[in-house]
């Protein structure tokens, strides 16, 4: 499998990067389309790539930064995304915007991306959800290990602090737990006020997010709750 590629970019086919590797084969790379105005035709560019190999061909997927291919493979899993949504989802958010998104379940940003659908977004509210400490953690751990490398140092002793934060916000499973639910709850369309009366209501420690939904929309129902 391919994981990156470096060589000369020829030019562009809409957003697929023609990239010439020394040995003279180019490859058509599509590259979200925010970051072909930073790529300049006739220099050396570098790209991380994710490899999609199918019956009818061999497809590859360039980003500028590890952290930009992180987001795209975790979002090709989420149902109903494809590799194209997700190539216009990066082409929209930088991570830290997208997870403030899907912290906050802003589904009127999330329809603004081409080929996303509300059902899609509040999809990609869900389930994107268990995977935002993941993407934190990885992007901090990636950048800190990229400043080490460049410095050719190690890691400075607040930044392990910063890490050590992160990585212990992850003791915490309750809080989690009770903040993907009451995400979910405002991807299905409630307000944070009423989402907030439906976790008081049904939320249990150990509850998943399936349940939660289930005894959710029934107390809904029953104190006919208004959807936003």
């Amino acid at each position: 499998m391919i994981g990156s590629i470096r060589g000369k970019l020829l030019g562009f086919d809409a957003v697929n990067a023609l990239i010439e590797v020394n040995s003279g084969l180019g490859y058509e790379v599509e590259v979200p389309s925010n970051l072909v105005s930073e790529l300049e035709v006739g220099s050396e560019c570098f790209l991380y790539v994710h490899h999609i190999v199918r019956e009818d061909a061999d497809l590859l997927f360039g980003f500028k930064d590890k952290e930009s291919r992180l987001l795209f493979r975790e979002l090709i899993k989420v149902t109903s995304v494809g590799p194209r949504s997700a190539m216009a989802i990066i082409s929209l958010f930088t991570l830290d915007s997208f997870i403030e998104v899907i912290n906050q379940g802003r589904l009127s940003s999330l329809v603004k991306v081409p080929g996303v659908g509300k059902k899609t977004a509040e999809r990609i509210i869900v389930e994107m959800k268990d995977r935002l400490h993941k993407l934190n953690v990885d992007a901090h751990v990636a950048a800190a290990a990229s400043i080490g490398v460049k410095r050719k140092t190690t890691v400075k002793p607040e930044d392990e602090q910063i890490l050590s934060s992160i990585l212990q916000e992850k003791t915490d499973p309750e809080s989690e737990e009770r903040q993907m639910c009451h995400t979910a709850l405002l991807g299905l369309g409630f307000k944070d006020a009423e989402a907030s009366i439906i976790m008081k209501e049904v939320y249990k420690p150990g509850m998943d997010v399936s349940t939660v939904v289930k005894e959710g929309l029934r107390v809904a129902r029953e104190k006919r709750l208004v959807r936003a």
